[in-house]
């Protein structure tokens, strides 16, 4: 048992090192016990990073993506690229279906800025993100014809999930349908490549998402959702996946997406939670 003020052993560093980047250096393990660095000194170190602002290069899919996988092997932030790569699945999105590579590195350039940031904020990005908008037809949501895939994988991928700890679903179809209608008239203009709203074809009738009701929009939708505690429990489920075992312990998830929440959706923070917690330095999660 310890606390943020725990002083690292050697194999505490390498842990950390190992969890948060692509290795354990030994001139980085050497550096951290030089310092005598603690829990919460390490973590507050690796969070201390200034959110970059590279973007993978290159005509073709596969130049960009080595050029990102170039970037990662010689970064000196590992964490930042950790938390691209997680919200860069997180928020998945074909570059089969986009069909260009311009608009990918966006979304990847996207992902770096805002990867410890608020999530309400990266949630309002991705929204408006060109690449997502053409993966999950935004771009054709129409007030007469209103398309479902993106309020529906905002549901069940990117912010509440399925269902809650008990098995409850967390939304029903009717959300569904009425997400569609808050998202019509989001659009990208041709010629920029950039988000527009196009007022025409929006629906301003009123709507009702998770049992609130108004001429919704989809930041007002965002809102909706991150008042749910389902939003932050399912967020720092994912995280606990990624950063400390495969299984997380559901009354410490319940206990930091509180604190998540409290904090406003601050990803960074509740990054610190977790990179300073008893579970994350468990010996049974090691492995």
């Amino acid at each position: 048992m310890g606390d943020e003020s725990t002083v690292l052993t050697a194999a505490d560093a390498r842990h950390l090192l190992r969890r948060t980047g692509f290795g354990a250096p030994a001139k980085e393990v050497a550096k951290i016990l030089q310092r005598g660095d603690t829990r919460g000194s390490a973590a507050d170190r690796l969070l201390d990073f200034k959110p970059g602002a590279f973007q993978p290069a290159g005509k073709d899919l596969r130049l960009r993506q080595n050029s990102w996988i170039k970037y990662m092997i010689g970064t000196k932030t590992p964490l930042q690229e950790k938390l691209v790569l997680f919200w860069h699945d997180h928020f998945a999105t074909a570059a089969s279906k986009v069909g260009d590579v311009k608009l990918m590195a966006a979304q990847n350039r996207l992902l770096r800025r805002s990867c410890k940031g608020s999530f309400r904020t990266l949630l309002q990005e991705i929204n408006r993100d060109p690449a997502m908008m053409e993966f999950l037809d935004t771009v054709r949501n129409h007030r007469r014809t209103p398309n479902e895939n993106y309020g529906r994988e905002l549901c069940e991928l990117f912010a509440l999930g399925v269902k809650d700890s008990n098995g409850t679903p967390n939304y029903l179809q009717e959300d569904v349908v009425q997400l569609a209608r808050a998202f019509t008239g989001w659009s990208v203009d041709r010629e920029t490549g950039q988000y527009m709203f196009r007022r025409g074809i929006h629906d301003y009738g009123v709507k009702t998402v998770l049992g609130k009701s108004g001429n919704l929009d989809g930041d007002q939708v965002i809102d909706i959702l991150l008042r749910k505690p389902e939003t932050a429990q399912f967020i720092t489920r994912k995280l606990w996946k990624e950063f400390i075992s495969p299984v997380p312990d559901e009354a410490q998830v319940v206990k930091m997406a509180a604190e998540f929440r409290d904090s406003g959706y601050n990803i960074a923070k509740l990054m610190r939670i977790m990179l300073t917690s008893d579970a994350f330095y468990s010996m049974d999660n090691r492995a």
